[in-house]
C-alpha cells in the first residue's frame, strides 16, 4: 500500500513540474563579437520556413532561371529555379536553435552575370573568426523571409564593392 501512495506522490509531483516548466525553449543569444550583430533570430526550435523573393537583373528587369541554392550549415538543403518572372520560393524545416550558418547562393543560367551570395543566419563561429565579410549582403531568418537579389556583371559588381569601401 506504501508503494502505491509513493508511487502517487511522485507522480503528483512529476505533474507540478511539468506544468510550471516554460512553454517555449529561450531565444539564442543575440550578441557577436567586433561590433557586428550577429544574425540569430528570436525565434527557438525548429520551424517551417518560407523563403521567397525576387532575382533581378542590373537593370531590375526580373531573371528567370537562375539557380537559388539555400545551405545549412554548409550542407546544400534545397534548390529551386527562378521562375520566368524571376520569383523563388524555399519552404523548409529550420531548426532556430542551432548555431549553424544559413545562406543563400544565387547562380546565374550565364557567365554573364556575377553569382551572389546572401547571409540569412550566421553562426557564432563564422563571426568570431571573421568567416564573412560585411559586404556580404544579410537578411533576417524569420518563419516568413522575403527579399530581393540583384545580379551585376563583372564590372558593375566590382564597381559596386569599391563604392561600399569593399576592396583595397
Amino acid at each position: 500500500m506504501r508503494t502505491i501512495w509513493a508511487v502517487i506522490a511522485l507522480v503528483a509531483v512529476c505533474a507540478s513540474l511539468v506544468a510550471a516548466a516554460p512553454t517555449t525553449d529561450p531565444p539564442p543569444p543575440t550578441t557577436g563579437t567586433s561590433g557586428r550583430l550577429s544574425a540569430q533570430t528570436g525565434f527557438a526550435g525548429t520551424s517551417e520556413t518560407t523563403i521567397s523573393g525576387l532575382c533581378v537583373g542590373q537593370d531590375g528587369k526580373p531573371l528567370g532561371d537562375v539557380a537559388a541554392k539555400l545551405y545549412i550549415g554548409g550542407l546544400l538543403v534545397t534548390e529551386v529555379m527562378t521562375s520566368p518572372d524571376g520569383s523563388f520560393e524555399i519552404v523548409e524545416l529550420i531548426d532556430y536553435g542551432r548555431d549553424v550558418t544559413v545562406d543563400m547562393w544565387f547562380v546565374p543560367p550565364d557567365d554573364a552575370l556575377v553569382m551572389e551570395n546572401v547571409i540569412l543566419k550566421e553562426s557564432m563561429a563564422a563571426i568570431q573568426n571573421g568567416l564573412y565579410s560585411d559586404c556580404v549582403p544579410r537578411e533576417t531568418l524569420d518563419p516568413i523571409t522575403d527579399f530581393v537579389v540583384r545580379l551585376l556583371d563583372f564590372d558593375s559588381r566590382t564597381r559596386m564593392l569599391q563604392t561600399d569601401d569593399c576592396l583595397d
